[in-house]
């Protein structure tokens, strides 16, 4: 009669050349593996963005800047442009590639057995190519996750994983690009963990945080991608100033549902115009072209408008300006069906509320109040807080953008109320709750997602 201790410590290894692997080590190796490849797939995307910016304004400066140089006409039509286009690759696409497949990385980790569709995923993707390089106001990091994650998928199943380690790939893969998106390995897999698979249990921690570091490492050390948000000095002028960073805490708790509300709204509006989805991805592109006439801050993702508040002056009525528009655009964008991330741009929103109320604070209290600048970094978490219900996550990918330790205490402060007001006294919840219910709902009735992939 064999030892049971022997046959489970044969059934923990496996054979692998050069010797043999214990279960465990191989599942870090492949996480290492997954990170390399997911973080070289996110730089496939960006420079694949950069050629289609060119196409649509011949102009690789930034969206922003580019809009600025348009004339009016030019405004309004392209992203109108890039509406359609992404609509008939996204109708067309997903009719010649049905499958019941996922292709939301979210649903594979939390809802399937890890297999992501490979065609699904890459029309999608090119769907987001052509909304993200007109202008559209949503966030690149979306699709650059869902590729990632892609990553995890295909390595798993090309050496037969199960289902539990194929889900865990996929998470590495998912943790491995937003670690490439931000420059925040920590905050990357953290959100895996925490706000996808539930559990920070070392056992699946562990691999994220392997994904995460090598991903970072390879896009940010290795290939020179620079962080995407350059912050500026963070200046805490005393503990006394505590109390006003508690208040936009609460502020931003009662912000975040409203955003996630006029999603929502949005969502709905688009539904109930039963109309073709080339259709609807160009009436968005439609309402992005008319504010950009006004505001052309609204095209794009909103990193470039973020650093510019953070490190120079602007006017209060400017701020309030671009953010009203910039909202609705980004309702617009997503609510018509675009595939892309709402990450991005809720950090802009973050990042725009916090400059009015530092704003506010500093003119009334110039010498005990830190520059606006300062609350719109804190701001960005707390906001971020408000509408993910993670507030550890919040705090430590923006400590981990700033790396600045008087950052901590405010930072803290402003996520933990503003998700406790957003969950406690609105009744809230998190933005990928709703978009996992919707998942589920689309998967009960047997029909093609709408294309919004929320990250």
């Amino acid at each position: 009669m064999s030892d049971p201790s022997q046959s489970q410590r044969g059934a923990e290894s496996t054979q692998a050349p050069g010797g043999i692997l214990h279960e465990g080590e191989l599942t870090l190796l492949l996480a290492a593996l997954v990170g390399i490849l997911g973080a070289l797939s996110t730089v496939l995307f960006r420079e694949a963005i950069r050629a289609v910016e060119w196409i649509f304004v011949h102009s690789q400066s930034g969206l922003v800047e580019a809009a600025r140089a348009l004339p009016w006409w030019q405004r309004l039509l392209v992203p109108v442009a890039g509406g359609l286009c992404a609509g008939l690759v996204l109708q067309f696409g997903l009719r010649l590639s049905r499958s019941n497949r996922p292709g939301d990385y979210m649903e594979a980790i939390a809802l399937g057995v890890g297999v992501l569709g490979i065609r699904r995923s890459l029309v999608r993707s090119t769907a987001s190519l052509f909304t993200i390089g007109s202008g559209g106001s949503i966030g690149r990091e979306g699709s650059m996750v869902q590729l990632s994650a892609l990553i995890g998928s295909l390595v798993g199943r090309a050496l037969h994983r199960d289902a539990g380690r194929l889900r865990l790939l996929v998470a590495c893969g998912a943790a491995a690009g937003l670690a490439s998106a931000y420059n925040a390995p920590l905050a990357g897999a953290l959100f895996v963990a925490e706000v996808i698979l539930g559990t920070i249990a070392m056992e699946s921690f562990g691999p994220l945080i392997i994904a995460s570091v090598v991903a970072n490492a390879t896009v940010h050390t290795f290939l020179g991608y620079q962080p995407v948000y350059e912050m500026p000095p963070i200046q805490v002028v005393s503990n006394w100033e505590l109390g006003r960073y508690l208040v936009m805490g609460v502020l931003l708790g009662v912000a975040g549902p409203w955003f996630l509300w006029a999603l929502e709204g949005a969502d709905r509006a688009f539904a109930s115009l039963h109309l073709p989805v080339f259709v609807k991805l160009g009436l968005g592109g439609a309402v992005v072209g008319m504010l950009s006439i006004a505001r052309p801050e609204v095209w794009g993702n909103g990193y470039s408008v973020v650093n510019s508040l953070l490190h120079t002056d602007w006017t209060w009525t400017l701020v309030g300006a671009v953010l009203l528009c910039k909202m609705f655009a980004t309702a617009a964008t997503a609510g018509s069906g675009a595939v892309g991330g709402v990450f991005t741009p809720t950090l802009f929103v973050g990042a725009a509320l916090g400059y009015l109320f530092g704003y506010a604070a500093h003119a009334a209290l110039p010498q005990a109040t830190a520059p606006p600048g300062t609350y719109a970094v804190v701001a960005m978490g707390g906001f971020l807080a408000a509408t993910t219900q993670a507030p550890f996550l919040s705090i430590l990918m923006i400590f981990e953008m700033t790396l600045a330790y008087e950052v901590v205490l405010p930072l803290m402060l402003a996520c933990v109320i503003g998700r406790h007001v957003a969950r406690t006294r609105l009744g809230a919840e998190s933005i990928y709750a709703r978009s996992l219910r919707r998942n589920r709902m689309e998967a009960a009735q047997d029909r093609e997602p709408a294309g919004l992939t929320r990250s």
